[in-house]
This record gives structure tokens, C-alpha cells and sequence, in this order.
């Protein structure tokens, strides 16, 4: 069978590797190895919290250097280094896939087969969760 095997469990972190039947001949996944849900997204391995934290010192940087000091050209220069380092971050890191029901992140595996995050979706499994809470709480 083609393709990297390894796994790690998010909610355990016990490493393992993947059941046969997640994988197709061609080494992508099938299903999530977790809950074995069908319905998978793929998003940058990237941690959003480094995301937003670079964009909200390029803005502050760029509020205080231009209000404050007047200093355009340095204020944009910090704007557009770090759109800049933005997008060359977005070409370096790779894919991982998600499962909408569990959140449990696949990495290492071909992601194109899969398409980008989509709300409705996303809303469906959400939803599911919070009848599923509700039936646990009666």
C-alpha cells in the first residue's frame, strides 16, 4: 500500500497506525481513521493563532507608525513585508486533511482529492453535536 501509514490520535496521542480500509490503492484517504466519517476537508498545516498574531502586529505596527510617528513608507513597508511573508508561508506548509465530525487532523497523506472547508457542511456536524449533548443532558 503506498503512502506514509503513521497515525497519531489527537484525543489520546497514542501512535498507531492507520486501518487498512482509510487508505485507497492510490495512498489517499478514504474515510477519517477516528470515527470513519466520510465528509473531509483540507486546510493548511498552519497554526491559526501565528496567523493572527503576525497580522495583528503588522496592523498595529503600521496604525502607530502612521498615525503616531508619520512614518508612511515604513508603516508600509512593515504592511506589505508582512503580506509579503504571508504568502511565502502559504507556499511552504503543506495540507492536512480534517474530519468535519471529530476535527481529527490527517497529515502526511495526499489532500488534493479533498475540497477546502465549506460552512454548510461544517454546520451540519455542528449542529449534530449539540443534539447529541442535548440528548445526553435529558
Amino acid at each position: 500500500m503506498p503512502g506514509p501509514t503513521a497515525w497519531q490520535c489527537p484525543n489520546c496521542g497514542a501512535s498507531s497506525e492507520l486501518p487498512a480500509d482509510a487508505l485507497t490503492a492510490d495512498g489517499s484517504l478514504s474515510h477519517c481513521a477516528l470515527c470513519g466519517n466520510g465528509q473531509l476537508y483540507r486546510m493548511k498545516d498552519f497554526p491559526q493563532w501565528l496567523g493572527m498574531l503576525i497580522l495583528t502586529l503588522a496592523c498595529g505596527s503600521f496604525f502607530v507608525l502612521a498615525v503616531g510617528f508619520y512614518q508612511y513608507n515604513l508603516a508600509w513597508a512593515i504592511l506589505l513585508g508582512s503580506a509579503a511573508v504571508d504568502g511565502l508561508i502559504y507556499l511552504i506548509v503543506g495540507d492536512v486533511v480534517v474530519c468535519y465530525r471529530c476535527g481529527t487532523r490527517h497529515s502526511g497523506l495526499p489532500s488534493r482529492a479533498f475540497d477546502p472547508h465549506e460552512l454548510a457542511i461544517a454546520e451540519k456536524y455542528r449542529q449534530e453535536r449539540i443534539r447529541k449533548e442535548q440528548l445526553q443532558k435529558k
